[in-house]
This record gives C-alpha cells, structure tokens and sequence, in this order.
C-alpha cells in the first residue's frame, strides 16, 4: 500500500527526473526546486561527481542506494543510476520582448520529435521556443532525454491561440518569417534580421490562415530533387534554425575595413 501511495506521489505531485543528462541540466538551470538526487551507490563517474557536487552546492540532499532502490522509485529502467526528485517545471506566457531568433512550432504531438526539435534550436543558438499552450508534465522525461537536457535550458513560451503570437509580433514590430511554399523565398535567400520569429507548421496541418497573413515573407527549403512531401518539424526546423546560426556567425565574422 505504501509503495501504491508513493508512485502516485511521485507521479502527480513532484517529478521524476532521471538519467544524468536530464538530471544534471536541471540542476544547473535551477529553474525548479529539487528535492532529493538519488544516486546508484556503484557507479563512480566524473559526471556524477560532479552532478552530486552541484546537488550538494544547491542544498539538495543526496542519498546514495542500490539500483534496485532506484528501480522502484523511477518510472522506467534506463535511468543509468542517478534519478532526482524535482517540482514541476513553471510554464512561461509572452509578455516582453524577447530579443534575438524566435521560433514557434505548432503540430508537434510526439514528445520524441518535441525533444529532437529543442534539441537543434538550442544547439543552433535559437533564443527562444513558442509552442501552443498544451501540459507536457506527463511527458518531461521524453522530451529530456530527447532532447540531451535542452528542455530545461532552452526558454520556452506559451501561446493560448494564433491571434497571441500575431499580436506579439505586431507590438514588438518583430519580422515573422512562416514557412508557407506559397509566394516564398528559399529559406537561404533571406536576410534574417537580429530579433525575428519564424513559424513553422507541423507536417500534415501546417500553418494556420491566421499566421501565414501576418507573415513578413513566406519561406520554403528547397530540395535538391524532384520530391513532393514536407519534412518532418523537427528536420524542417533544424535546417532553418541552423541557416540563421550561419548567418549570425557570418555576420560576426566580418571584418570591418
């Protein structure tokens, strides 16, 4: 009865981070609480040195305990022996400007593809995500792992409907790019300004009427055949998000005469 009673604590009322990766990200962002790191007694690893060091620093308590301890409390068995005991992450709404490349993604369902897509805009330096308002607390761990830890280090912004974002757009005078074949540019033709947000639709649904005329410039990724279907979100976001990161890289490479 006791262990019924804790499993649905730990499932409704605090989260159950697991794996190093995951677990260390959050801890170095330190946008949640954490409870408890949990620690398999066995391993003995720089990475977890210094994850239990960081836990330590942080006033989390570490306990160390079997594989077998750890087994019961996590909700799978691909934890690698470190799991933490954490709050639910806070979701964050547009309100000020946020400067830099923005990219809202609508039609991600599958919190894998969720994961690989945060993944490659945070490597490609993007500065922040909008997403449609949706609770993904049930699928935190997916998208952790999926994502390497960029989940809880890429900032993240929820919108309630399309109207939101066009409006946000509009009074921070923020270019909006949408990636719509209609009347478009290759995504590598255009001059990405500083701060701008560029939208992208989900495979099958795609952007809303709503977005796509509030659009600054449609732009699509050109093939290199001939081959009818859209890529995948998370594909066709990395391709853009990295086409900005060239840019920016390029612009900050140029020498002034």
């Amino acid at each position: 009865m006791e262990k019924n009673v804790f499993k649905y604590y730990n499932k409704f009322m605090l989260k159950i981070i697991e794996g190093n990766i995951s677990c260390k990200a959050v801890l170095e962002e330190q946008k949640r609480k954490c409870e408890i790191l949990y620690v398999d007694k066995k391993k003995r690893t720089k990475d977890f040195a210094y994850i239990i060091s960081l836990a330590k620093r942080q006033g989390v308590k570490v306990q160390t305990c079997t594989r077998e301890v750890i087994d019961e409390i996590a909700t799978g068995k691909t934890h690698g022996g470190m799991i933490l005991k954490a709050d639910k992450r806070e979701d964050s709404f547009l309100q000020e400007k946020i400067e830099g490349f923005l990219c809202y993604v609508n039609g991600v369902e599958d919190p894998y593809n969720l994961g690989s897509l945060i993944r490659s805009l945070y490597a490609s330096g993007c500065n922040a995500l909008i997403l449609p308002y949706r609770d993904w607390s049930m699928s935190e761990n997916i998208i952790l792992r999926a994502s390497a830890g960029a989940y809880e280090r890429l900032p993240i912004y929820f919108i309630h409907s399309d109207e939101e974002l066009v409006e946000y757009v509009h009074k921070y005078e923020i270019p909006l790019y949408c990636a719509y074949r209609n009347q478009a540019k290759a995504h590598y033709e255009i001059k990405y300004p500083n701060t701008c947000c560029v939208a992208i639709g989900g495979a099958l649904r795609g952007l809303s009427a709503k977005i796509v005329q509030a659009s600054n410039q449609n732009i699509v990724i050109e093939y290199g055949r001939d081959f009818k279907n859209a890529l995948d979100t998370p594909s066709a976001t990395a391709v853009i998000a990295f086409e900005i990161m060239r840019q920016k890289k390029g612009a900050n490479n140029v020498k002034v005469q």
